[in-house]
């Protein structure tokens, strides 16, 4: 993971992007036990284009002059595949706007907080992605405060009801 933390790093030291933060069960391992994932999830704000298409033709450029060597669609970088998500929804803008910058082996790495990735989790609705809010909710590892009222501003709160269904029937 070393070698794509320091090419995001990169990127942004190079003004190829603004900034980035890790999602996905990569984010989830820094603040709770260490999930099972083949990638990493890197979101970034990515410019609109006057075709309403995305480009990351420039990122992935500037990713294959760090090392990384393309792999469908994703930036290899030793057994690390990287995919560069965009700021899809409002609640991934704010995530990658409010992103924790953390400590992995002396190497600076944002990563969305915990109430960002339970809000996602909610919002994507499968059911890994509701057990990881569950497991984030059960280590008490969520401002509930700040999460409640995401889940408020973003209309999560049905997604939330089927989670707390889950809790209450493992009890």
């Amino acid at each position: 993971m070393h070698e794509v933390f320091r090419a995001l790093n990169a990127l942004v030291e190079q003004g190829v992007i603004q900034t980035y933060a890790i999602g996905g069960a990569v984010a989830a391992s820094f603040y709770t036990e260490a999930l099972q994932t083949e990638d990493i999830d890197a979101f970034v704000y990515l410019p609109e284009t006057q075709s309403g298409l995305l480009d990351l033709s420039g990122i992935y450029t500037a990713l294959m002059a760090l090392g990384g060597k393309l792999q469908r669609e994703y930036i290899q970088f030793g057994p690390w595949p990287l995919q560069i998500l965009p700021d899809a929804t409002p609640l991934v803008s704010e995530a990658i706007r409010d992103a924790e910058a953390l400590d992995y082996d002396g190497i600076v790495v944002r990563v969305f907080r915990p109430e960002h990735l339970c809000s996602i989790a909610l919002q994507t609705g499968r059911a890994k992605d509701l057990l990881r809010v569950r497991m984030f909710l059960d280590a008490e590892k969520v401002d509930l405060a700040a999460f409640q009222q995401m889940v408020v501003r973003f209309g999560l709160g049905d997604r939330l009801r089927k989670v707390e269904g889950l809790i209450d029937g493992a009890s």
